[in-house]
């Protein structure tokens, strides 16, 4: 599945920025966690790296990585297997 963020849903919540993705008319809500982002805005450092959230979140689908919630979850571990470090 290739996930791509659905234009104006990106929301920052308390504790993570929510995204919702979709590929067709399948939709996923990705969740990237706060302390996966190293920024003062973090609405603004998810946008700088959406293509990087986009494949993780793709790839965490199509291995069936969802939460009970039914979400996917992105961490800082996730952004540094992938990316090398934290977003900032």
């Amino acid at each position: 599945m290739r996930l791509v963020t659905l234009p104006g849903k990106i929301l920052a919540k308390t504790n993570h920025t929510l995204i919702i993705m979709g590929d067709g008319a399948a939709r996923q809500a990705v969740c990237v966690l706060d302390e996966a982002l190293k920024a003062a805005n973090r609405v603004d450092a998810v946008r700088q790296h959406l293509g990087l959230i986009e494949r993780i979140a793709s790839g965490k689908t199509d291995r069936g990585e969802v939460a009970f919630d039914g979400r996917v979850w992105i961490t800082s571990a996730d952004l540094a297997s992938d990316h090398g470090g934290r977003l900032h």
